[in-house]
Formats: C-alpha cells, sequence, structure tokens
C-alpha cells in the first residue's frame, strides 16, 4: 500500500505540473535565496515574515536538486508517505488490522496526494505532527532520547507555523497521563527552546524583535475586523498599516486593530468565530481549485463560479473521503476509551481549532487533524461491532449531533456553490 501511494503521488506530480500561486511564490523565493546565497531575504530586503522552517526544508533540496520545485514536491511524496508508514506504527501494537487500513487509507486519500504538489507547509508539518503524537504516546526505549526527539519534533513545528509553541502545553498538562516527569516535560522544551532559538536570535540581531515572524498581527487583522468573513480574506481597510515604515510597524499596527475590534465588539468576534469553526471544517474545494483551475488567483470571476467549474467526478471523488474519514473518525474519537492517545488528540485538536477561532479559518487547515481522524476512524472501522458496544447514549448523542452540524454545513455550501 505504501509503494502504490508513492507510485501514485509520483505520477500525480510528473503529470499534473501547474504553476506556483499565492503562498508557493514566496516560499520558492525565500528557499532559492537560502540555497543560493545562504541569506533569508525577499529580494534583497531582510524578512521575518514568514517563518525559516518550510523554507529551510525547500532550500535544502533545492542545494541538492537545483533550483527544481518538482524535487520539492517528490521529496513531499516520500514524506507523506511516511506519515501513512507513521499510522501504521501508531497502531500497530492496538489492532493489526486497524494500522493496515489507516495506513491505507492515507496513502490513498486525495487531499494528501494534492498537497504534495504544493509548495506549501501542509504535508511537512502534517507529517511532524503525526510524529510528534507518536513519541508522546508510544513507549520509549530511552526516555531521555525520545523527549530529545520530541523537543526537535516541536521545534521543527514552530519554524513553521508559530502558533504550534502551544502544543507545548501538551506535555506540561498530560505529563501524569503519558507517564512523564517533569525532568522528561522541561527536557522536551528545553530541546524545542535550543531549535528556536537561532531563529530568534537572528531576527534580534536584524530587526531588534526577538520573534519568531511578523505576521501575526497582519494574519490577526484578516480574522477581526468590520468586514471580517472569518475565512482570507484582505478586504480590511488598507489605512491600517498605511505608513507602516517595516514589516513589523505593519504588524504593531494590524495588531493593534485587531484587538481593539474584539474588545469592541465582543459580538461580532463571537459570530466570527461560528464562522471560523465552518470554513475550518468546509469541503476541499480550495485544494480543487487550487489544483485544477486552469486560473484560480483570478479576480474575473468568483470563488464559487470557479469551483463550478471543477469536474463534479473530482470534488465528488476528492470529498468523500474526506467526508467519511472525518465522520468515522469523529465516531471512533467519541467511542474510544480515555487513554492517554485520546487526551493528546483532544488536546491538540482544541489548540488547533482555538488557534484558528482566533486568527482566520479555511480548508486547508483541517488538513495536519486528519491524521487523527484517519487514526480513530481506523480503530472504528476495523472492529465495528466493538465500536457501536461502547457507544453509549451520551456519547452516541454527541457523535449524532457532531455529523448533523457538519452535514449540514456541506449541504449549505453545495447549495451556495451550486446555486441550488
Amino acid at each position: 500500500m505504501l509503494a502504490l501511494g508513492l507510485i501514485v503521488r509520483t505520477l500525480f506530480i510528473s503529470l499534473h505540473d501547474r504553476p506556483l500561486i499565492s503562498d508557493e511564490r514566496e516560499y520558492d523565493q525565500l528557499a532559492y535565496n537560502l540555497a543560493a546565497r545562504g541569506i533569508y531575504v525577499y529580494d534583497d530586503t531582510p524578512t521575518a515574515y514568514r517563518p525559516v522552517g518550510y523554507p529551510a526544508i525547500a532550500g535544502a533540496v533545492y542545494s541538492l536538486a537545483g533550483h527544481r520545485p518538482i524535487a520539492v514536491k517528490f521529496a513531499q511524496a516520500l514524506v507523506d508517505i511516511a506519515t501513512a508508514c507513521l499510522l501504521y506504527f501508531l497502531l500497530a501494537s492496538r489492532s493489526r488490522r486497524a494500522a493496515l487500513m489507516a495506513a491505507s487509507f492515507w496513502a490513498l486519500f486525495p487531499p494528501a496526494i494534492f498537497y504534495a504538489n504544493f509548495l506549501m507547509t501542509e504535508t511537512s508539518f502534517t507529517f511532524l505532527l503525526l510524529l510528534a503524537i507518536f513519541l508522546l504516546v508510544r513507549p520509549r526505549p530511552s526516555r531521555t532520547w525520545g523527549m530529545i526527539l520530541l523537543g526537535i519534533t516541536f521545534g521543527a513545528l514552530v519554524l513553521m507555523k508559530p502558533g504550534a509553541a502551544l502544543m507545548l502545553l501538551i506535555p506540561v498538562v498530560l505529563y501524569r497521563r503519558l507517564r512523564l516527569t517533569r525532568r522528561d516535560a522541561a527536557l522536551a522544551i528545553g530541546c524545542t527552546i535550543l531549535i528556536v532559538a537561532p531563529w530568534i536570535v537572528r531576527n534580534w540581531l536584524t530587526f531588534g524583535k526577538p520573534v519568531l515572524s511578523s505576521n501575526g498581527g497582519v494574519n490577526l487583522l484578516i480574522g477581526n475586523h468590520p468586514g471580517a468573513t472569518g475565512a482570507y480574506n484582505l478586504s480590511f481597510d488598507p489605512w491600517i498599516m498605511s505608513g507602516a515604515s517595516n514589516e513589523f510597524e505593519a504588524e504593531r499596527r494590524a495588531s493593534q486593530y485587531a484587538w481593539e475590534y474584539i474588545t469592541s465588539n465582543p459580538g461580532a468576534f463571537a459570530v466570527n468565530a461560528v464562522k471560523k469553526l465552518a470554513h475550518f471544517f468546509e469541503s476541499e474545494s480550495g485544494l480543487l481549485v487550487w489544483t485544477f483551475h486552469p486560473q484560480p488567483e483570478t479576480s474575473l470571476s468568483r470563488f464559487g463560479v470557479k469551483y463550478r467549474q471543477i469536474p463534479l467526478v473530482l470534488s465528488v471523488l476528492t470529498n468523500l473521503p474526506y467526508i467519511f474519514i472525518l465522520l468515522a473518525g469523529i465516531l471512533g474519537f467519541v467511542a474510544s476509551d480515555r487513554e492517554a492517545a485520546w487526551w493528546v488528540s483532544l488536546l491538540l485538536g482544541g489548540i488547533w481549532i482555538g488557534i484558528h477561532l482566533v486568527f482566520f479559518a479555511g480548508s486547508r487547515f483541517h488538513f495536519p487533524l486528519m491524521t487523527v481522524a484517519t487514526t480513530y476512524a481506523a480503530l472504528a472501522l476495523a472492529n465495528p461491532l466493538s465500536t457501536l458496544k461502547e457507544l453509549t447514549t451520551p456519547r452516541l448523542a454527541v457523535w449524532l449531533i457532531a455529523s448533523g452540524l457538519l452535514l449540514t454545513l456541506w449541504t449549505f455550501e453545495g447549495l451556495m456553490v451550486f446555486n441550488v
């Protein structure tokens, strides 16, 4: 199954050539400048707008293979198959059948195949996130080395997406359930800091700011202004950041305005949070448009129009596996015993969703959590009779309510897109 998954990804990347769009162009430029010039700049201007994690990975591939984005994509295909393999090892001690199902689901999961063809963080971040879960919940032959590797993994996650720093709460809050000592948790956090520190020092020396990035304020503003929709939307008034002398000044102004808007409009913030939650769990429409539309960035047509232009068979073949795995994953999660992995998944999901309820959301952001959904979907489907026996009335009610809300969301989205 792993070989089949790798073949499918390799063929898709080889045959479906597409130009770089949106964030990809920036990651490409940063990675090339790192590989060819040894500096982290846009053109010749130093930046900290995007953390160094993913450009460093892409830059390492460029240094070996030359400036070829397709080489990064082939590397991502290998990484994504490693994710499927890791799902197998995560579940192998609990159920061989569930382990094989989880690895097979991911090997042939259309969104995972499509994301490997993007010069974006999703594939690498998702693998590292699953690796962190694996290191937290599996028995460790050497606890010290396990915590060091966990710290390195957390550090890499933070250098891709600074919000991942909140995931350090997991070994702290759950150290008893994970059978960790305070020394273990401190070692993991200390290694994370060591991995992240050089980047922070670089920003301090370059900009006088000991920070991870300069995009936090802008991302906060995108989700919190009078015209906010809950999704990525640059309709805020440009005067908010007009006259800013650099990216850090722009971030300060954006952050100040966004927090003032939140505190002055708590009702609007709550309504936007519901919208963000809906955008977080919406269909794979964005991925499909980015992957298959000939002009995904054109402003001449609305997003719904672009989505309708995607062949219906592609939409069905992409969205049905997503819907199936998510609903089955929720079923497996609510029916599962409250062991260490369950609590890690709960806290991880809460942190990740909570971040996007504050900032902004979109379908691409649920992708890292789909490994968790795949895990519990496989556990539920490997022994369905046992799963049903574990469904007490309260648990069944939780699953039915969650499933009903999601099905309502997807139905409403379909009606809006196709103007039914």
